[in-house]
């Protein structure tokens, strides 16, 4: 049986049968994109909604509360696979469907009886930097598990913890077990490829605050993960510079979301901005301690090993400098 390009491999590159498969297998295609796009929210119209401190409600109130996380230091579209990886180590289905729940979701306390939905508001991302500020791939994220004072079931919030703790046991053991007897370099090395499976919980908490809020579709897919970092926390950046916002030129940004619900909901600190960053350098410190080695990069030198000059990129450092200067002045005499 023959199939369609058999059929056809006698005929000129440029032949019309060809140029109408083309076009409408483009068709498709960009068609496909376009509605994968405006399903993420491409287009949505995303309102940043803050309250004055008396008329703060539930909404504009981050409660905070007890948090288990991991600690990333990745690109952000990798943080849905961070949380999915919690997920997986609490034991839950992630196939369930809208509506659904299962007996171990009750045991966790994550759903209550009637309850619907409830995962959306017990996992949590804080994003701590600012990708226009980091070297690629090296944003840092904290995904897990927040159990607020108000989590319903005092049994549940205790056999998460101790599920997830349990978890660390296991990775400890793996690392044990690739670098020898008692865990040398290579385990370390193990963990430093930063995959989520490998990198064990820390406990820490985030505190009661007001905060902006917006809420934005969601599909858990490639789209989503794009519109975060590319639209969604650079909205919340530039309020926070326009409203002059504690710590406004790095703001920590925090999101839960449900690819039930097909609905995130984001949040940014309006103080204590500090305690968001988990005991971790703040965000200005954090890109200072890039700046000597990019400095390093961009000229040649390597000043944390006094050997390691490379005259020939020094040259070329010093010629890209003299040559972007000149371009300046052209473009300043214009």
């Amino acid at each position: 049986m023959l199939n369609y390009h058999e059929l056809t491999l006698d005929e000129p590159k440029n032949s019309p049968a060809k140029r109408k498969q083309f076009v409408i297998i483009t068709t498709i295609m960009i068609t496909l994109l376009v509605y994968h796009a405006m399903h993420a929210g491409v287009f949505y119209s995303m309102d940043i909604l803050t309250s004055t401190s008396d008329q703060a409600n539930a909404n504009n109130l981050f409660e905070g509360g007890e948090f288990l996380y991991k600690l990333m230091t990745k690109d952000y579209a990798a943080s849905g696979g961070t949380l999915r990886t919690v997920k997986e180590d609490l034991g839950l289905d992630l196939t369930l469907s809208e509506g659904e729940s299962t007996e171990l979701e009750m045991e966790l306390g994550i759903i209550a009886d009637g309850e619907e939905g409830g995962e959306v508001d017990l996992f949590y991302t804080v994003f701590m930097d600012d990708p226009g500020n980091v070297p690629g791939g090296k944003c840092r994220f904290a995904g897990g598990v927040l159990l607020p004072p108000s989590f319903h079931s005092k049994e549940g919030r205790e056999r998460i913890k101790s599920r997830l703790l349990r978890v660390n046991e296991d990775i400890l053991r793996a690392k044990r077990g690739l670098s020898g007897d008692g865990g040398g370099s290579s385990g370390g090395g193990a963990v430093e490829d930063n995959h989520s499976r490998n990198v064990e919980y820390r406990v820490g908490n985030l505190p009661k605050v007001e905060v902006a809020v917006a809420q934005h579709p969601f599909t858990d897919g490639a789209f989503s993960a794009l519109l975060q970092s590319y639209k969604i926390i650079p909205a919340f950046r530039k309020y926070a510079k326009e409203n002059k916002i504690e710590s406004a030129d790095n703001p920590v940004v925090i999101s839960t979301c449900s690819a039930k619900q097909q609905m995130c909901t984001y949040y940014m600190p309006l103080r204590k901005m500090k305690q968001f960053f988990l005991g971790n350098p703040a965000a200005e410190e954090y890109v200072a301690s890039f700046s000597e080695s990019l400095t390093n990069n961009r000229v040649g030198v390597n000043w944390n090993n006094a050997v390691g000059i490379n005259f020939n990129k020094v040259l070329k450092g010093l010629k890209r400098a003299v040559g972007n200067s000149g371009s300046v002045g052209k473009t300043s005499e214009l």
